[in-house]
Formats: structure tokens, sequence, C-alpha cells
């Protein structure tokens, strides 16, 4: 196994772990009132991150396409409570002043 192959599997398995402690919990935390499709996608993918730690740990080296996707989404779980801060709202327009009419 040459040293790439090793990197690859090394950042495949510590992606798949990120993706994992993520996913995981946030399931736990879910009440009946999260909707299907929420559910849904993060089942899948804690079950994509259980099922590559399984590739990589039986000799599996991951592609780097594969790779960068897994990097894209966990760093979408870390930075999630983040994305508030990113996206804030404009801010409201109060309606009890006064506005100017045209």
């Amino acid at each position: 196994m040459n040293a790439l192959a090793l990197f690859a599997q090394l950042l495949g398995l510590a992606l798949c772990a990120i993706i994992l402690a993520r996913a995981e919990p946030a399931i736990n935390r879910m009440g009946h009132d999260t909707p299907r499709l929420v559910r849904l996608a993060f089942v899948l993918l804690a079950g994509g991150a259980v099922a590559g730690i399984f590739a990589i740990a039986a000799g599996a080296v991951p592609e780097w396409h594969a790779l960068m996707l897994a990097a894209g989404i966990a760093a979408l779980l870390v930075c999630e409570r983040r994305m508030r801060i990113l996206t804030r709202t404009p801010p409201t327009i109060d309606k009890g002043a006064p506005h100017a009419q045209g």
C-alpha cells in the first residue's frame, strides 16, 4: 500500500467518524414532530458513515471525489449551528412606526 492510499484511508476514517459523531446525537434528539425527510437524511448520513468505516477497515481505499463529498458533509454538520450567524434574517420593520408612502 502506498502512502497516498494510506492517507486517503486515514482521512476517510476521520471524516466518517466526524459525520457519525454529529449525526447520531442529532437522531437521538429528534422528536415526533421532526419531519420524516430530515430524520431519513440523518439516518442515511449515519448509515453511510458506518458503512464507510467498515469498508475502509476491510481495506478499501476511498476515491478522492468521495473524500471531498465526505469533507463537505462533515463541514456542514460541524458548522450547522453557526449557519444562523452566516444567514442573518433582514431586520423587521416596526409596524408602529410611521412609513413614507408614495
